[in-house]
């Protein structure tokens, strides 16, 4: 197939500036502490009526640093379990998804784990968006609040990834040491939101993400979300007056940036022919990653599912968690 970005010999290579400003970390600090404050009110019902017997199946509802409920499902493999005896995986997914079914995390608990997904607000799913954002946004999620950091949609989004983290980390059957996040496109933005700005996940496993060296994803890609901040410059900005101001907003999120304060050993996979998150823009990442690393590279499919991957990840937290 023709290539849809760079050669791959220079993809290799490609490690552009990171974007990231003077107070990045104050700025998450910031976040994170007003998170603190925030009481988390977990809330996990069991589901006794699902079909699935070899797990126990858990509804469960969080509340986001603003009060805003936050759903997600919670899986263990079924039976008694010791306080700390079981690792946990964090799922996060994709742009205008959900937490998907339980049965989508039963290979997880089959493998003797604790699974956990969660809604990103306002997307597909019954987690409402909660927070009002300043007028001047397209339809979708990626320009609202564009034009200031600390009220850009994404701010609360990440935060809850976090939060997520704070509910496994209070299940009593957790071991809070064997913490793995992971997700597919925006989902593999998240996790690399999650694993960069917490010490907690051990593992980190993002399949072509998304939310990552924005400036060059707009420039080039072909489909997808990305069009959204097009869009905005179409209606709000269309001589690009403000575009140093929304480049500087989205720096604030840029998986770039994140990748460069991951410590948690990590597993990615890029492909070759994605026009919705172009390979430069995950090789970036890739290639800012701080810590140990090892990539699966799939030639021939673009921004699609891998179901031979989902196979590679669980092979690689099996090693390590």
């Amino acid at each position: 197939m023709p290539n849809v970005d760079l050669p791959l010999s220079e993809l290799y290579h490609y490690k552009p500036d990171l974007t990231a400003q003077p107070d990045f970390d104050e700025f998450w600090n910031n976040a994170k502490a007003d998170s603190k404050q925030a009481p988390l009110n977990a809330k996990a019902e069991p589901v006794n009526d699902h079909p699935l017997t070899s797990i126990r199946i858990y509804d469960v509802v969080f509340d986001g640093m603003d009060g805003t409920p936050i759903h997600g499902w919670y899986v263990v493999p079924a039976g008694d379990h010791a306080p700390g005896s079981l690792p946990v995986i964090v799922k996060y997914h994709g742009y205008n998804g959900n937490r998907g079914n339980p049965h989508e995390l039963l290979h997880w608990a089959s493998m003797g784990m604790a699974a956990f997904a969660i809604d990103a607000r306002g997307q597909g799913g019954l987690t409402p968006v909660g927070a009002v954002f300043p007028q001047g946004s397209v339809s979708g999620w990626m320009t609202l609040g564009l034009l200031n950091p600390a009220e850009y949609y994404y701010r609360l989004v990440y935060i809850d990834c976090i939060r997520a983290l704070d509910f496994v980390c209070g299940r009593q059957e957790v071991d809070a040491s064997r913490i793995a996040v992971y997700g597919g496109s925006q989902g593999g933005g998240l996790a690399l939101a999650a694993a960069g700005l917490d010490e907690r996940p051990k593992l980190a496993m993002p399949y072509y993400p998304f939310l990552c060296h924005f400036r060059r994803a707009v420039e080039i890609h072909n489909s997808g979300p990305y069009a959204e901040i097009k869009n905005w410059f179409r209606r709000f900005d269309p001589e690009h007056l403000q575009e140093e101001r929304v480049y500087r907003t989205l720096s604030y999120f840029d998986g770039i940036n994140m990748a460069s304060r991951v410590r948690a050993r990590t597993l990615m996979a890029i492909t070759l022919q994605d026009i919705t998150c172009p390979p430069s823009t995950c090789f970036a990442v890739y290639n800012h990653l701080a810590g140990e690393k090892e990539l699966k590279l799939y030639h021939d499919y673009g921004h699609e599912a891998l179901p031979f991957h989902e196979e590679a990840m669980m092979r690689f937290a099996a090693s390590y968690l």
